[in-house]
């Protein structure tokens, strides 16, 4: 069995000292105590800020995107959902690539719409049936060691203000897990 999401969780435990307990279960549902409520919210995006910041190999997928139906804005033809599990999206390609010794880059922007009565993340282009290739953070088993070791130290920092800070300090942490989630989604400019 490969490593997991506690196995990573347990190792940011053990390095931030103090004789902190283990916790157990997976993300996103780890236990009850202080240390597992507090992974509960900041495992997910410690994991994706990580991911976001030198377009690891290792997460690359692609997926065929899937059109919303909207018009698109002026500039572009076409309106397709962001990938629902994705980090970042890296490029677009067409399907079928016409010539893979000479392919051209496609242009493109994320922006965001009312698609189905939700406001969404989309994908603007003009390119037809287009396929995203991606960063979609895949399972604990198959991380590069470098990228696991990045994720670890910093659990183990925001883990450490979180459970062993100032109280009015892990508090804001804690609260901010969404703001600090919603960086690590954001694509970089």
């Amino acid at each position: 069995m490969g490593v997991t999401s506690n196995d990573i969780a347990n190792q940011a435990i053990v390095d931030m000292g103090g004789n902190q307990p283990a916790v157990t279960g997976q993300a996103p549902n780890f236990d009850n105590s202080t240390a597992g409520l507090a992974l509960q919210k900041l495992y997910a995006p410690t994991v994706q800020t990580v991911a976001k910041q030198f377009g690891w190999d290792f997460t690359r997928a692609a997926v065929a995107l899937q059109p919303t139906g909207n018009n698109a804005p002026l500039g572009y033809a076409f309106e397709y959902l962001y990938p629902a599990n994705g980090i970042e999206v890296f490029e677009l390609q067409p399907q079928p690539i016409a010539d893979f010794n000479n392919p051209l880059p496609v242009n493109w922007t994320i922006g965001n719409d009312v698609v189905g009565g939700t406001q969404s993340k989309v994908i603007w282009t003009n390119l037809a049936n287009a396929i995203a290739v991606y960063n979609n953070v895949p399972q604990e088993s198959t991380w590069d060691a470098l990228f696991h070791e990045a994720v670890v130290r910093l659990l183990t920092s925001v883990l450490s203000m979180a459970l062993a800070g100032k109280p009015d300090v892990a508090e804001a942490y804690l609260q901010s897990s969404a703001a600090f989630e919603a960086i690590g989604e954001t694509r970089a400019g």
